[in-house]
Formats: C-alpha cells, structure tokens, sequence
C-alpha cells in the first residue's frame, strides 16, 4: 500500500500548531509534516513538554514518527489505530502539565485512558490544571466527554515536580455543540489559592487581597474559599491563585503566579483584575477557554456558538489550524483582541 500523502502544517506560531495538528492527525489517521516548529519563539523547536507530549500520542496511536527529539523544528508523524495504552510521564522540567494534556484530550474521546503526569501544575503561559478542572472539563462533558483530572501535588517553576492523575472513558460521538452567549445569573466567586515550600500565610494573603478586589465590585456576593500550604515542601518551590465567577450557565476564570520578590498581596490582586477583565463584556466564554474549545465545536454535530471574553491570537491561529484538517469554516464576528462571537458547523465526527 503506497504511503498517505502528508499534510504540510506550518508551526511558527507556536506550541497550540502542534498540539491540535497531531491530535487531528491521530483522529484523522491523517500523517502529517509540521515543520518550523514555535519558530518565532525565542526559544524554538521541540521544548520538553512538548516533547513529552509527542511521545505519548505516537505510543497511543502506534505512530511511526521522526523528529522527536529536544529542539526539534520538524516532526514527520504517521499515527495508526488508537491503542489502549498504560504509561506515566515525567516532563522533567516544570513544563506545563495542562498543555500536555491539551494535546491529548481530543484523543481521549476515543480511548481509556488513566495515567499520572510529573511536571509543572502552575506556570506561566499556560492555563492551571485547576482551570481545566474548574472552566474547561465542564464545558466539554455538556458536549459528551468523559473527563477527569486529579492533583496529587504542585509543581513550579524550575523544577515542576507536580503530580497529576488523569482519567477519561470514550464519549458518545458524534459530541453535541455548545452553544453559551451571555453569562447568566451570577452565583459565586470560589477562589483556590495555593503554595509549596512558603509559609502558610502566602496562600491567606493572596485570596484576601483578591476578595478585597472583586467584592469591592460585587457586593455583597457569596465567595468560597480553598487555601492549599505545604511549607516543608521545598523540591518546589512557589505560589498561584485561580479565582472563578460561578454563573448559572458558565464558570469564568483567571489566574496569577508568584514569584521571588512579589508580595502575596500583588498575587492576589492581579488575578483579581484578570478576572474583572474577562468579566467585563458580559460573555459567557473567557479568553483562555476559547481556543481550547475549539477542536471540540469543530468535531461536533450541528451549529456550536460562544460569545468570547476576547477572540486572541491563540483562537485565531487554533481555527487556522483546524480547518487545514476538517471540512468546516469557522465565523468570527468582531475584530482581534475584542470580544466576539465565534460559531462554526461540526463535522459530527465518529
């Protein structure tokens, strides 16, 4: 049998090319060339997060692969079947487990999956595992997918050390769309502030200066707090805070990192303000949730629409990826960094 044609995908832009261009390509059983791999990233190539993250998906799909390897710009993939596959990973840096996860969860709507990932839980450019537990895992099991991630410790930067459990069983395809407009009826804040190696008072402050923030704004409103300390640990050493607003129909988040010499109380405060600017249009998807919805409403059965906190560069380069792979056309109306409203006609994948 003659070899598949490649499809030729372009990964200047960064780390999010890859990740959905070689779960579509696992899906698709479709081999794929991704070359200039986060080319215009200063540090460019294959990083260890995304290596680890090559890795897995080639075991899970008996891949035939080149160009694994640290620093790598180009990858030549050819993905078989998916396979049940048992396996652990150690990024072994403080590489981003969220990312890596992102990456797979397409896949995981086809396959049992139940494996501990050992990296970095809270680092910057990249959403917290508690944000996928909170804002995005939600949001996909409404479509029909079967989710779940577990925190056996945190991990910074630089040496990560996190643990995670994650978990799916194959959904019932083809998913339903989602379809989420304005955030309706407010509930709840809840607030999960968190740190490893510090005194225990770092997590207190830092949700207290965010409380101050955001019920300054709405009084009088309901919050739930989660305070996590684990001052002997010192392999990993840092801090984070995810605060959510809890609405009948939607969970929005933000976050924000410490990091040697900034106080709790600016922690705290920063994730505050980024969650008062996603609250600020009204919409029912923040900015760091949309681009990793996407695939999914993609894959879908019938019409998916979200109004955006802001339609970002991630979203706009993720669609461009997505429709090189499936037969579908994403809508976008309003400009870059606004907010929007983005709408596409799934495929009803099975």
């Amino acid at each position: 049998m003659p070899e598949k044609e490649f499809l030729e995908i372009d990964a200047s832009h960064g780390g999010q090319v890859l990740r959905s261009s070689l779960a579509l390509s696992v899906l698709l059983e479709k081999p794929v060339h991704i070359f200039n791999v986060r080319a215009e990233r200063e540090k460019p190539g294959l990083k260890a997060q995304h290596l680890a993250a090559v890795n897995a998906i080639a075991a899970l799909s008996k891949a035939r692969v080149k160009g694994n390897f640290l620093q790598s710009s180009e990858i030549f993939f050819s993905p078989n079947q998916i396979v049940r596959e048992k396996f652990n990973v150690n990024i072994g840096t403080a590489g981003a487990i969220s990312l890596f996860l992102q990456q797979l969860l397409p896949v995981a709507l086809k396959a049992d999956l139940d494996f501990h990932v050992i990296g970095g839980t809270d680092v910057a450019f990249a959403p917290s595992i508690c944000f996928l537990q909170k804002a995005l895992f939600p949001k996909l099991k409404t479509m029909g997918a079967r989710l779940e991630a577990r925190v056996f410790a945190q991990g910074f930067f630089p040496k990560g050390l996190g643990r995670v459990f994650f978990k799916s069983s194959p959904a019932k395809l083809p998913l339903k769309p989602i379809v989420l407009g304005k955030a309706e009826k407010f509930a709840n804040f809840e607030c999960f502030s968190s740190s490893s190696g510090l005194p225990p008072e770092v997590s207190s402050r830092q949700a207290k200066s965010a409380k101050k923030i955001l019920l300054e704004k709405f009084l009088e409103s309901d919050w739930i707090e989660h305070l996590f300390s684990s001052p002997a640990r010192k392999e990993t050493i840092g801090s984070s805070i995810d605060v959510f607003a809890v609405f009948e129909n939607t969970v929005l988040g933000a976050n924000a990192l410490g990091e040697k010499g900034k106080q709790s109380e600016f922690v705290g405060e920063e994730a505050a303000k980024n969650l008062l600017q996603e609250l600020e249009p009204g919409n029912a998807i923040d900015s760091h949730c949309a681009d990793q919805l996407l695939v999914f409403m993609a894959l879908a059965k019938g019409k998916s629409e979200i109004n955006v906190s802001k339609f970002t560069q991630h979203c706009k380069t993720n669609i461009e990826t997505i429709e090189k792979f499936l037969q579908c056309k994403f809508e976008v109306q309003r400009e870059l960094n606004q907010p929007a409203t983005i709408s596409v006609e799934g495929i009803a994948f099975k």
